[in-house]
């Protein structure tokens, strides 16, 4: 009776044990399974990111680090599971730095390039302020309706830049129409009173300039008799 008993009781404790085990290789296969998954939807966001931008037209400066060292060491750790499960627990290098952290690494990197042609495509597509001339004019209560009109514009695309767009088509359709207004508000610049050739010079400040052989006599008088001048610098090369 006691014989009986004992022997069921080291059954019981090689059950117990074996469950254990079971259970401790089932978390360590749910924690791989958990930086997997994380890798897998970094590296997926990023790929589709990065169409999206190279579909809208905008060039995204961007190369995966260590990619053929990656996809070797995936490839060989899936052969390696294919006939053993149980490697994930050991696997043949450090699993988390050598391999996930690595991969992670590439999403974010991609994901930074991202940005970094989000503002420079807003930059050199957008609306220019022109700091100077918007302040300058500001003082003249006959331009300051059509100087809040042309700040509007940038400081929208200003916002843009700050939120890389998850549609980025139609962030740009957004960019080409302030883009417009702004060009369409310093095209109607216009004030009773003002000279004609005050108005084209402001106009053409706002944009690439003006060469100083068109710098008038009666525009620097205007600009002189209202303080205005030295809100204008001269611009070599």
């Amino acid at each position: 009776m006691l014989l009986d008993r004992a022997k069921g009781l080291a059954e019981k404790i090689n059950r117990y044990q074996n469950l254990k085990a079971a259970a401790l290789q089932a978390n360590s296969y749910r924690t791989r399974a958990t930086q997997f998954e994380e890798v897998r939807a970094s590296l997926a966001e990023a790929r589709a990111a990065l169409e999206r931008f190279r579909t809208s037209g905008i060039q995204v400066d961007f190369v995966a680090l260590n990619a053929d060292a990656l996809g070797d060491k995936a490839s060989k750790l899936k052969a390696m599971v294919a006939v053993d499960p149980a490697v994930l627990a050991d696997p043949p290098f450090n699993l988390k730095f050598e391999f996930t952290d690595r991969l992670l690494g590439i999403g974010s990197s991609a994901k930074e390039a991202i940005n970094r042609a989000w503002i420079r495509y807003v930059a050199e597509h957008g609306p220019e302020e022109s700091s100077e001339v918007l302040d300058a004019l500001a003082k003249l209560p006959q331009f300051r309706s059509s100087v809040d009109r042309i700040r509007l514009y940038c400081q929208s695309a200003v916002e843009l830049a700050k939120r890389t767009p998850i549609d980025p088509l139609k962030a740009i359709e957004s960019l080409e129409t302030w883009d417009a207004e702004h060009r369409k508000a310093w095209s109607e610049l216009d004030a009773d009173g003002i000279p004609t050739s005050v108005i084209l010079f402001l106009r053409a400040c706002a944009n690439n300039g003006v060469p100083l052989s068109e710098f008038s006599d009666e525009v620097r008088r205007w600009l002189e008799t209202r303080d205005l001048l030295s809100s204008f610098r001269v611009r070599i090369g």
